[in-house]
């Protein structure tokens, strides 16, 4: 196919590039989420897109009939593993591939409630979430996940956040935010007075004022500073607080209010307390991928050759025979006693598989349990199946031995969503490692959700055998 047409709108030869590349599949995922954001925010984008396809098609369609291509010629979209539509063209020919992308791009969506605007964005580069990430797209809640740049988000209360990568933020109204780990720098107006960032930590409460706000992605830490005016900080727990003035910071770690001290020039805002050699060395960090851990999935029936030697495939079938599937995890917590860990996170990439659709499939909800029995953690990945796996229980598609589990958190994968870093961190999950007797955890993670209907998605997660994504990871914190 021909290269697009240059013009004299560069935006719309952007848009074309990105078109072009869709179609070679050569898209990195941060512009399959660009050219996303595009045609959500803009008609005239979608038609120009549209019209390309529409050409594209009919040159294939020429090429096919003239040369009499077999089935193997025509592009399947569902290789491209950042495609949102993912499959849904397999086995249609060109031409009802275009007719169906008109129909998903013209048609109108739903007004949803927004209360900000994507007000600026400077080489930023953003991963997974539902929210649109275009300069001058309106926003409702939902998370945002800023890997790289900057971003300006202008709140209709008159609040204006400037988000430092890497930084994740989740949007609740106008007058509220949760940010989980980076740096947000906040100008609050005297209209928005009460504004509030609440973080893993603290609630920083705005009383007309300029400041910054860290939170530190292992342990949750929470650094405030104040550049102009007055902010209160209090523990989420409730009860205590403080108030911060110009030229003031202060550090909340745990249930630690901490205390005012004088403002930094330049503070460390990367990582707030990671230039403390003794709370660093306090940092364990353990894989499946480390000598005596594992990683491994179960499947109930036969896979219809969906298989992974690098995944971890997670599946809740609305047929009650599945094909079900659970993935297991083994940790080596022989590095740490017993009784010592302050804090622990469990991280999982998740990554798109390709299989089964996603719009048969609403948000979904991930559970994670720890296996109480410490007879049951000798378990090995190669021989690991349905009916022997540890505490499993084979006659239900997500059920596991009651007896033999304890539950220890759960998270929610948005509908659409099949990438990212997700996982559960707390009070549980330490108390489980804490309290391995033989040193040795290990965890099921189980999909709650069910499908709508049949075909739904396989979710998956990265083990320690995936070639680039991390694989399942323990981060804790252990005291003296």
């Amino acid at each position: 196919m021909n290269e697009p047409e240059h013009s004299l709108d560069p935006d719309r030869d952007h848009l074309l590039e990105l078109a072009h590349g869709y179609i070679e599949r050569s898209l990195t995922p941060a512009q399959v989420a660009e050219l996303e954001a595009i045609l959500e925010s803009d008609p005239e984008a979608r038609r120009a897109y549209v019209d390309f396809m529409h050409d594209h098609a009919a040159l294939h369609w020429n090429q096919i009939g003239q040369e009499g291509a077999d089935d193997s010629d025509i592009t399947d979209i569902s290789d491209y593993h950042y495609s949102r539509f993912p499959s849904l063209w397999q086995g249609f020919a060109a031409a009802a591939v275009v007719a169906l992308l008109s129909l998903l791009l013209l048609k109108p969506k739903e007004s949803t409630p927004s209360f900000a605007t994507m007000k600026k964005t400077e080489s930023a580069r953003w991963e997974s979430g539902l929210l649109p990430t275009a300069e001058g797209a309106r926003l409702g809640a939902g998370e945002l996940f800023l890997v790289r740049g900057l971003a300006t988000l202008a709140f209709d209360s008159g609040a204006e956040v400037i988000l430092e990568a890497p930084a994740r933020l989740t949007l609740v109204d106008a007058m509220n935010c949760v940010l989980t780990s980076g740096t947000a720098v906040a100008e609050v107006g005297e209209s928005a007075e009460g504004f509030t960032i609440r973080t893993p930590s603290a609630r920083v409460i705005d009383h007309g004022t300029r400041f910054a706000v860290n939170v530190h992605p292992v342990s949750g830490a929470t650094q405030t500073q104040v550049f102009d005016g007055l902010v209160e900080v209090a523990l989420n727990s409730g009860g205590k607080s403080l108030e911060l003035r110009t030229g003031q910071r202060n550090l909340v770690e745990g249930s630690s209010l901490g205390s005012v001290s004088p403002a930094i020039e330049e503070a460390t805002w990367a990582l707030p307390d990671e230039a403390d050699d003794k709370k660093e060395k306090n940092t364990v960090i353990l894989t499946t991928a480390d000598p005596g851990a594992a990683d491994a999935y179960i499947l109930s029936r036969d896979s219809n050759g969906h298989d992974s030697e690098t995944l971890l495939l997670l599946k809740n079938s609305l047929d009650e025979k599945g094909p079900h599937r659970k993935a297991y995890l083994r940790f080596d917590l022989g590095r740490v006693e017993p009784g010592r860990i302050t804090s622990a996170r469990l991280d999982l990439r998740f990554t798109p598989t390709g299989w089964g659709l996603a719009s048969n499939l609403g948000d979904s909800e991930f559970t994670v349990y720890g296996i109480t029995d410490d007879s049951l953690d000798a378990w090995s990945a190669n021989g690991l199946d349905w009916n022997n796996a540890p505490a499993n229980n084979p006659t239900s598609g997500t059920g596991l031995m009651p007896e033999k589990v304890t539950e220890l958190g759960t998270f929610t994968l948005p509908r659409g969503i099949q990438s990212g870093a997700f996982g559960i961190r707390g009070e549980k999950l330490a108390a489980f490692l804490n309290a391995d007797a033989n040193r040795r955890a290990s965890l099921v993670i189980v999909r709650k959700t069910p499908e709508v209907r049949g075909g739904g998605l396989v979710h998956a997660i990265a083990s320690s055998r995936h070639a680039t994504l991390p694989a399942p990871t323990l981060v804790l914190r252990v005291g003296e």
